[in-house]
């Protein structure tokens, strides 16, 4: 069983925030806005202090989108502390940029990018938007949009090209809302089959 990529659907769940103890004072801030739903969020680099939530939120939202779709034994394998183990990886790897989106001072989103692209993604232009997760709560309030666009500008570059399920139609339409197409390429992986999309012209998609 391989945990090598994570395809980017949006991943919504439950999961039910408590007091929030966190120091924010040296967040780098990447975003602090109003949402469409009326919320006002900061997307900030991850630290320390938000690793533990952050893996609760990828811990839940992983087995809520993927419970019936994928084989059991790896919805069973995103536990909370190998979620942490990944988390702690990914934030030191100097080709990651790891961001999570705060509402009242919890995580409630987090997305990450790789500046170059893992194989099979053959595009060296772009960079990869590898995972996207928001709680089922704050769906449709425009936390998955406002954290690409903080990304982009901390990955520095706009080009993005990403993999998404074939099943999880609603992050489909999410990606194509903000932009991105599919490119007809397709791949089999752990989670079954797999779309490549992006979100510029690569001189084939017209």
């Amino acid at each position: 069983m391989s945990f090598r990529r994570w395809s980017s659907g949006l991943h919504y769940g439950q999961y039910n925030l408590m007091p929030s103890n966190h120091m924010t004072t040296s967040d780098t801030v990447l975003t602090n806005r109003p949402t469409m739903g009326g919320m006002t969020i900061r997307i900030v680099s991850i630290e320390p202090p938000w690793f533990e939530e952050k893996a609760q939120v990828q811990s839940c939202t992983w087995r809520e989108l993927n419970q019936g779709h994928i084989p059991q034994e790896i919805v069973d394998a995103i536990t909370p502390e190998f979620a942490l183990k990944l988390t702690r990886s990914h934030a030191k790897d100097p080709n990651q940029v790891v961001l999570v989106a705060l509402e009242n001072n919890h995580v409630i989103g987090f997305a990450e990018l790789l500046q170059t692209p893992r194989s099979p993604i053959k595009r060296s232009e772009a960079a990869e938007l590898a995972s996207l997760y928001v709680l089922e709560s704050c769906h449709r309030h425009g936390v998955g949009r406002a954290l690409v666009e903080a990304g982009q500008r901390a990955i520095g570059n706009d080009r993005l090209a990403l993999w998404v399920a074939g099943f999880n139609t609603n992050a489909q339409g999410f990606y194509r809302h903000i932009g991105f197409h599919e490119t007809g390429l397709t791949q089999t992986e752990d989670m079954g089959p797999e779309l490549e999309m992006i979100n510029y012209s690569d001189g084939v998609f017209q």
